[in-house]
């Protein structure tokens, strides 16, 4: 039979042929398809007195029943973005109406921290926040890009919108940590621009990463000028928000973070209730929501500030009130709680009556700058490592009041600077006759002290050689002001110590048996052996009554500290369940084990701490064993780094047709071990095709000490992906990665592809990220900073690239 090709049979052939690549072009444009959210039409125009803009909110190209609103300073308008959802915005006009910014929320989390300082019911009185009758500014200084993460640019214009307003509190329910303590732009900006300068007390959130030592974030926990602030629970809030049916003693949450500093400063200056149930987002379809955390201890205590600053000024008139007299007031009158360096809980009345009581006080307006000389001009002593502690120690501590000063100071003419007559009048006149006193008898300090307006020195002496080996030691050096000692310390300087335990050559060190009692919690301290790499904490519970009391959660929080390093590297806090699994039924005793395992670096004290979380009931022993081992790169023949850890780098020069790597087990023997190398990811270097510096605009990117306009530095890179679907990450260690101890004002970048189409986002922190095209794509890099100058050195800055491999490659042996 023969087959007889028809018409009809090409044309259904060239059909499905065409459907066919139809389907291969949709698929092709859905694989590179991303949705950059709604696209709305904007008309912006000035009514004759102010600008105002219609918003297309419906997508429906029709704006004829748009409301027209105005900026919302101005205004107070509010816009609904998304009916359905309750979701509202705000306007905001810049550079003579070139610029339109659409505000929304970016979280829940500002709602929630603005009800507790200063929500006010009428009708419910008892949902009122903190000082209901406080004016609220709201600052936003989070990018919903970055997931509501705060970054230079916001912070940057929301100091400058807070002097131009002249807030007297603010609030920061916000923080990092930071590789190094009271230092970068921004920190120094708001301790001596917004705070000293404008007078404006600024209170900020410690953090939530406790309950280790040192655990405290920027810039609340470990900068000059702000109030920082601890997160407690205390009977009230157990009842009317835990529903706990039995309580415990008034306690500080678990996971608030703890000091000291690393350059040994307090940390947390003060405790308030760290938990709400307030406002919350109509977006959230909650009225009202409980959140706890720092985050809302914060606002707590902003708001006592509030309090105590409107007083002021109703009942003192126009004498002046400066941040640091507020700060003195809190301080000195909150309760002791049996916290770390004294700090204590927020009592309002107290405080109230002590800026009564001490009016008249010229040095209440003083606070006090203290450092260490022969601690990199610490500002406390803290004395971490084993050779720390081994021998006395002896310390030069210099002393030096710093005064509040006035923008009106600063802008006078010597001629005619009134102002300025009146603050130079004030140093003159201050002196203080102090008398110290060391809480501790293994420290030592002179009996008395003299400081004028320019400061002194004094010499302090620590001898932990006696202390008890693996525990945590405080003191601190009070300073009382002779002719009347009753007020309390003027200034305290803290000493902490923590004595480590040594290892011996089991590479192996008992803690013993702890016990633990409701908000318990222990801490040990461990000289980790050079060379080790790893840490393994044992943890065994085997309480004969465990049956009879209440299961309970810990929390294992182990860390070191490194030098100029994020307390996060060597860091682990894991939650661990005890009595819940494991005991013998019938009233046996089974053992229950747990392990956990974390990097650790030689030569640097490691903490382990153990804590029965605050709301957990009943008494539990737990024995906690640590190990240590370690394989490193052999270095100079096996020898160990002198003073301290192996170093860990190794150098493969491309020149050698063969490359051996030796590696020693220096801690203790290890058998059954397997080498193996892998390759994970290629590292290349761009350089900048263009760099360009030009100014920022004067309206909100300007630097609160000159007035003048911040410049900005933009950097062009070429990058090349050979291949679809390409991870990589994206470095420049001279300032990615920081956000408070940056010496810039921010670092962002962007991706754009070859059309200049926008592909994604980085700033302050730079993260992995999927380049899902190959070809060439721009990357941007944007640096703010004050000096055009500083810039000027980075236009051939280059920019690392660290791309996944497709395959890693196994190298065998």
């Amino acid at each position: 039979a023969k087959s007889i090709k028809t018409k009809d049979s090409d044309t259904s052939k060239n059909l499905t042929e065409e459907l066919d690549a139809q389907v291969d072009v949709l698929k092709t444009l859905n694989g590179a398809y991303a949705d950059l959210g709604p696209l709305l039409d904007c008309v912006v125009f000035h009514d004759g007195e102010q600008w105002r803009a219609a918003i297309d909110v419906d997508e429906s190209g029709d704006l004829s029943a748009a409301a027209a609103l105005g900026a919302y300073k101005h205004t107070s308008d509010v816009g609904e973005l998304c009916k359905r959802q309750l979701f509202y915005y705000t306007l905001n006009f810049y550079d003579e109406g070139r610029t339109l910014s659409i505000v929304t929320c970016a979280g829940s989390h500002s709602t929630h921290v603005a009800g507790i300082l200063a929500a006010h019911h009428p009708e419910e009185p008892q949902n009122d926040g903190v000082a209901p009758g406080a004016q609220l500014l709201s600052l936003m200084i989070g990018d919903h890009r970055v997931g509501s993460m705060e970054t230079g640019v916001g912070l940057t214009r929301a100091v400058n919108a807070i002097v131009e307003y002249g807030a007297d509190v603010a609030n920061m329910s916000y923080g990092e940590p930071s590789s190094s303590p009271n230092v970068g732009q921004w920190v120094q900006t708001v301790a001596q621009e917004v705070v000293r300068r404008h007078g404006c007390v600024f209170v900020s959130s410690a953090g939530n990463e406790g309950p280790a030592l040192s655990s405290t974030g920027s810039p609340g926990g470990t900068s000059d000028g702000f109030i920082g602030v601890g997160a407690h629970v205390g009977y009230d809030q157990m009842l009317a928000e835990y529903a706990m049916y039995e309580t415990v003693g008034d306690t500080v949450f678990t996971w608030s973070s703890r000091g000291p500093t690393p350059d040994g400063d307090r940390g947390v200056d003060v405790y308030a209730p760290g938990s709400a149930i307030t406002s919350f987002p109509a977006y959230c379809k909650e009225r009202l929501c409980l959140r706890n955390g720092t985050s809302m201890s914060s606002p707590n205590l902003c708001g006592v500030a509030a309090l105590l600053v409107s007083a002021w000024k109703q009942e003192m008139g126009g004498a002046s009130l400066s941040p640091y007299r507020v700060k003195n007031a809190i301080v000195s009158t909150a309760k002791p709680i049996g916290e770390l360096h004294g700090a204590g809980m927020v009592q309002t009345d107290s405080a109230w009556q002590f800026l009564k009581r001490y009016a008249a006080r010229a040095a209440e307006q003083v606070s006090w700058r203290t450092h260490v000389d022969d601690s990199r001009r610490a500002r406390g002593i803290y004395l971490r490592n084993a050779e720390e502690s081994a021998h006395a120690r002896f310390f030069n501590v210099s002393v030096v009041p710093v005064f509040p000063t006035s923008e009106k100071a600063r802008l006078e003419h010597d001629s005619d600077g009134e102002s300025g007559r009146l603050e130079s009048q004030t140093q003159f006149d201050f002196e203080q006759r102090l008398l110290l006193v060391a809480t501790e008898s293994w420290v030592s300090v002179p009996d008395a002290l003299y400081v004028a307006s320019q400061g002194n020195k004094f010499a302090a002496r620590v001898d932990a050689t006696k202390l008890q080996a693996g525990r945590l030691h405080t003191a601190s050096i009070d300073a009382y002001d002779s002719t009347d000692v009753d007020r309390g310390p003027v200034f305290s300087i803290p000493v902490t110590v923590t004595k480590p335990l040594h290892v011996d050559a089991s590479a192996c060190v008992d803690l013993g048996t702890l016990q633990f009692r409701p908000t318990e919690i222990v801490r040990r301290f461990v000289a980790v052996p050079p060379g080790a790499t790893r840490a393994h904490i044992v943890l065994r519970a085997s309480n004969a009554a465990a049956l009879e009391s209440s299961p309970a959660l810990f929390y294992l929080h182990c860390m070191q500290l490194e030098p100029a390093t994020r307390f996060r590297k060597f860091f682990m806090r894991e939650r661990v369940s005890i009595g819940h699994k494991s005991y013998g039924a019938g009233g046996g005793s089974a053992e229950q084990k747990e392990t956990k395992t974390m990097d650790v670096i030689g030569g640097a004290t490691l903490e382990v701490c153990l804590a029965q979380f605050w709301n957990q009931l009943g008494a539990h022993d737990i024995d906690v064993r640590v190990e240590f081992n370690g394989i490193v790169p052999a270095n100079g023949g096996g020898a160990l780094a002198e003073g301290g850890p192996l170093r860990a780098g190794i150098t493969v020069h491309g020149s050698n047709a063969v490359a051996r790597l030796d590696f020693i087990a220096p801690v203790r023997p290890e058998y059954d071990v397997s080498p193996s190398i892998v390759l994970t990811k290629a590292r290349k270097t761009l350089r900048p095709h263009e760099a360009v510096i030009s100014p920022l605009g004067a309206e909100r990117d300007t630097h609160l000490a000159t007035g003048s306009a911040l410049y900005k530095l933009e950097l062009d890179y070429r990058l090349e992906t050979t291949r679809e679907e390409t991870q990589l990450c994206l470095h420049m260690p001279a300032v990615d990665t920081q956000i408070y101890e940056n010496w810039a004002d921010n670092f962002a970048l962007a991706i754009f592809d070859a059309n200049k189409r926008y592909l994604i986002s980085q700033i302050s922190y730079t993260s992995p990220l999927l380049i899902k095209q190959c070809g060439e794509s721009l990357v941007r890099v944007q640096i703010r900073h004050r000096s055009a100058k500083d810039l000027e050195a980075l236009k051939d800055i280059p920019l690392l690239v660290d791309v996944v491999l497709k395959s890693s490659i196994r190298l065998t042996t």
